[in-house]
Order: structure tokens, then C-alpha cells, then sequence
């Protein structure tokens, strides 16, 4: 029978035991691929390296070229990049690298020609190159074909001279690779005059550019690139406080045209608030709040509160929920990870945030039916994710947020090796549940409890959503089984969505199951895929 069957042994021959030892089925490739796009390898689990785990998820992926499906990897890659359901880039960008180095030529054309929608900033261009040449050795072929200068000579060429200098001089270098070098190695030939001069500002300098067209009758669109680029060089070499913020509010001037001197000037931030791009606005929340750019109650507060909760804006500049947490976790701490900086969180901009991280989710209808949310607090979800300040039982509880407030009939409950009191509740503040999360005790990894409670307690659920990093080894009988118990005692045909916070290749989900669906986690469609499989529309 298999409900006397503990998870430290298999159900059945498809079964394979995860990193601690427990019984679980493997994911499909495609399945893999989704999970390292959304999370990437790093951070690893908390019982698998780093290292390791990358080359796991790599190799699914090369499985899935080498099964003739590279053409449907390259949709996924550029699906996940501009829905912005990646929480890091370097995933889609390491995954595209591979693809466009691939021995099969439609795989490599179509990844060639996704360049230009998933590296949108140069630094996704740069990295995009670096992860070429760190592949060069292991798939013996050479790097700067036609292929690759054609992509990289079309992304410059693709946009307007006004954008291309903006992207050159905001984003110089990075990862080890300078527009200089891949001008020089794409041998670009300009689409246009505009290309030529943005081609010659970044090759020859400034003082080329000037000498070069003093003299010359220039078009409207010229003239205007003339001007910012002078602008530009200008600002390097301004001392004077009110010029530099007259050149950053003509010509849209960043944080990254400036020179350090120039950022000790609470008004030169304040210029720079104005149109400051949403990245860089969560990113320097705690230095603006530190030197009282953000002063409560004041006009930049309130702009700042607005653009957080502006949906469209969020939208436009593809937001994931995952930053939007990161800097919540960050500015209610009042300190950063590194470095000396403190500051006092001002309550409005802390409430801002909360609403901007529901908003960074689809809006979708509820589905009506009866939710049991179990949270995972086990020890291993002590683990941080993506490098950041957030630990996957922070993201497990905020995912938990997100389903509860679109589904009102939802209990939610946490679980280690035994049930465990759960303080969250539905009308909590973001910032409110966090705090709760971190006094929680805890333990092992029990997957199964949230059914077997379910049952005991008579509580009735047409869907479990249990959100854990799937290394579960210590209960006497598998979470697929409990939840068979439970449909056959309860008489529900209750379903079971497992939301895996890390990326390995293990799930607690009976592939076989129609009633059991994996989630690969922290992904801004994620409400979508839950109201889909619970209405059976996939």
C-alpha cells in the first residue's frame, strides 16, 4: 500500500531521491528550463552547490536542443525576458548564449535573431558576449562568426542615434567588454549619419566628434545628438551645482553621467528624481532617505509614492515582484547590506512599496474556490535566493500574500516536520508578515502535513498551494498519497500546486496526476498559471 510507504523510500520506479534523501519525481526539461530562467543557479539550494546546480540546468536545456525543441527553448527564453518574469537576467542570457552556440542551425538562427528583444541595455549585450566566450572552450567552435557580428552590428543599428547614445554613455562598460570592443569586433557599418557620429564619439572621443561636424550642415536629428552629447561631456567637467541640474533636466540626464562629487547635492538628486528610471529608483530608496532627499511628508515622497504604485509604469519598465521585495526587505531594515549608510524608513514610502509589489502581478478574477495555502519553514527555506537579502521562506510568505488577497476563501497554514502555528493573516502589511515569517521556528521538511491536517481537522480545500524548495524527507507517507487520501476520505477532487522557490530538478507533484501542477515560483504570471488549473483550463 502505497500510504504506508515513509518518503525516504520510493513510490515507484520513476521515483528518484532529492538532495536529502527523500523520494520525489524528477521535472520534465522543459520544466527545468522554466525554473532556472525564473531563478537561474545561483544561491543554489540549501543541500546543492551552487556550481553544480548550474551545470544540471544547463544540461537540461541541451537535452531539450539535442530533442529537436532549441526553436521552442528560444520562444520560452524570449517570452520569460519581455513579460519581465525573470528576476535576474543572466539566466535567459546564459541560456541564449547556448543556444546560439549550438551545433543545430535553426536553434542558432532563431537565437541570433532574439538578440535584439531579450538584450535590451547594453549590459545584457556585454554579458550576453561574455557568456559566449566562457562557452567558446567547452563547444570547440569560434566566437566572432558572421552570425554574431550581424547581431551585434543590427542591435546599434536597430535604434535611433538618441537611444544609442543614451544606452553608450549610461552604460559604458561591463563584464569586462566596452562598446569600443564590440564596435571594433561587429565591424559596424552605420545604418545612418546619426550611427556614424554616436560610432565615432565612442571610438575616437569627443574632440574627433566636434572637429568632425563644426563645419558640417547636419540634420535636425543631428543637431539634437550634437547637443546631448555635449552635454554629456559638459556635466563631466561642471563644478557648478545649478548648470549641472539645468543639464539634467533638459537633456534627461542619470545618476551614471555624473560624477561622484556631484551626488554629495541633495538638489542635484532631486533633478535627478524627477525622471528617474524605476530600477534606479528602488535601487537608491535608503541613500536619498540617508541624505533627506526623502524627507517625510515632503513633494519627493509623494512622487515617489505615486510612480511605485503607477501599474503602467511598472508595467513599461518590466518590474519583477522579486525587486520590488528585495527593496522592501532592504529600506524597512534602515541599512544596506554593505557600507556605512543609515537612514530612518519613512512609514510612506514603506506603505508605497507594500502596494507596488501587488501590482507587479497580473491582475487576475478570482476563481471562487477554496484555497489551503501552506507556507514551508522548514530549515532548508532559511536559505537566501539570488544572492540577496531575501531568504526563500520571505518569498514563500509574500507568493502566499498574492494568492490569499485574490482568493478570499483562503486558509493559510506553515509546516516543518509538524504543523505549525501561523502568524500571517490576509490584512497584514507586506512589511507586517515578514517580521511574522522571521520569529517562526525551525525545523525539518514535512510536504505531506498540509493534506493530513487538511483531513484530520475537516477542513475543506478544493486546492492545496504548498510553497516549499521541495526537499521534503521526513514524513511516513508522500505528499501525492496524502493528497489521494484526502480526495478519497473528503470526497473533494481537491488539486495540489506545488510552488518550488529554487531551482533543481525535483518536485513533489505526481507528473502522472492531472490534479497536480507545478509552479516555477516568483514569476509575475504566476496567478494566471494557478487560475488556469484550478478552472481546468490547462
Amino acid at each position: 500500500m502505497e500510504e504506508t510507504v515513509h518518503q525516504m523510500e520510493p513510490l515507484n520506479e520513476k521515483q528518484v531521491p532529492n538532495s536529502e534523501g527523500g523520494y520525489v519525481w524528477k521535472v520534465t526539461n522543459m520544466n527545468r528550463l522554466h525554473r532556472f530562467l525564473c531563478f537561474g543557479s545561483e544561491g543554489g539550494t540549501y543541500y546543492i552547490t551552487e556550481q553544480k546546480l548550474g551545470y544540471e540546468n544547463a544540461e537540461s536545456l541541451i537535452q531539450l536542443i539535442e530533442d529537436g525543441r532549441g526553436c521552442e527553448v528560444v520562444q520560452e527564453i524570449k517570452a520569460f525576458s519581455q513579460e519581465g518574469r525573470a528576476a535576474k537576467q543572466e539566466p535567459t542570457l546564459f541560456a541564449l548564449a547556448i543556444c546560439s552556440q549550438c551545433a543545430d542551425t535553426k536553434t542558432k538562427q532563431a537565437a541570433f535573431r532574439a538578440v535584439p528583444d531579450v538584450c535590451r541595455i547594453p549590459t545584457h549585450l556585454f554579458t550576453f558576449v561574455q557568456f559566449k566566450k566562457d562557452l567558446k572552450e567547452g563547444m570547440q567552435c569560434g566566437m566572432w562568426g558572421r552570425a554574431l557580428r550581424k547581431a551585434v552590428a543590427d542591435w546599434y543599428n536597430g535604434k535611433d542615434g538618441l537611444a544609442v547614445a543614451q544606452a553608450v554613455t549610461k552604460y559604458k562598460q561591463r563584464n569586462g567588454w566596452s562598446h569600443k570592443d564590440l564596435l571594433r569586433l561587429c565591424h559596424l557599418k552605420p545604418a545612418n549619419e546619426e550611427i556614424t557620429m554616436v560610432s565615432k564619439y565612442v571610438t575616437k572621443g569627443w574632440k574627433e566628434v566636434q572637429d568632425a561636424y563644426k563645419e558640417k550642415e547636419v540634420s535636425a536629428e543631428c543637431e539634437r545628438l550634437l547637443k546631448y552629447l555635449e552635454a554629456v561631456e559638459k556635466v563631466k567637467h561642471s563644478k557648478d551645482e545649478q548648470e549641472i541640474i539645468h543639464l539634467i533636466e533638459e537633456y534627461q540626464l542619470v545618476r551614471e553621467h555624473l560624477l561622484t562629487n556631484h551626488l554629495k547635492s541633495k538638489e542635484v538628486w532631486k533633478a535627478l528624481l524627477q525622471d528617474m528610471p524605476l530600477t534606479a529608483l528602488l535601487r537608491n530608496l535608503g541613500k536619498m532617505t540617508a541624505d533627506l532627499v526623502l524627507a517625510p511628508s515632503s513633494p519627493e515622497v509623494a512622487l515617489v509614492c505615486e510612480r511605485l504604485c503607477n501599474e503602467k509604469l511598472l508595467k513599461k519598465a518590466r518590474i519583477h515582484p522579486f525587486h520590488v521585495l528585495v527593496a522592501l526587505e532592504t529600506y524597512k531594515r534602515g541599512h544596506g547590506n554593505r557600507g556605512k549608510l543609515h537612514w530612518s524608513p519613512v512609514q510612506a514610502i514603506v506603505e508605497a512599496l507594500d502596494r507596488a509589489f501587488y501590482r507587479t502581478f497580473k491582475t487576475v478574477e478570482p476563481t471562487g474556490k477554496r484555497f489551503l495555502l501552506a507556507v514551508d519553514v522548514s530549515g532548508s527555506m532559511e536559505q537566501r535566493i539570488l544572492g540577496s537579502v531575501l531568504n526563500a521562506s520571505t518569498v514563500a510568505a509574500s507568493m502566499c500574500m498574492v494568492v490569499a488577497r485574490t482568493e478570499r476563501d483562503s486558509h493559510i497554514v506553515a509546516f516543518s516536520d509538524e504543523m505549525v502555528p501561523c502568524p500571517i493573516t490576509v490584512d497584514m502589511t507586506l512589511q507586517k508578515v515578514l517580521e511574522k515569517m522571521a520569529e517562526i521556528p525551525m525545523g525539518s521538511t514535512d510536504c505531506s502535513l498540509p493534506m493530513q491536517w487538511a483531513q484530520k481537522t475537516n477542513t475543506a480545500a478544493d486546492v492545496f498551494i504548498v510553497f516549499t524548495d521541495n526537499e521534503t524527507f521526513f514524513g511516513k507517507i508522500h505528499p501525492a498519497v496524502a493528497l489521494r487520501k484526502y480526495r478519497r476520505v473528503m470526497g473533494i477532487p481537491s488539486k495540489l500546486i506545488v510552488c518550488g522557490i529554487t531551482s533543481n530538478s525535483f518536485t513533489i507533484a505526481d507528473p502522472e496526476d492531472r490534479g497536480m501542477l507545478d509552479v516555477c515560483g516568483f514569476d509575475s504570471g504566476a496567478l494566471d498559471v494557478i487560475r488556469n488549473f484550478c478552472l481546468d483550463l490547462i
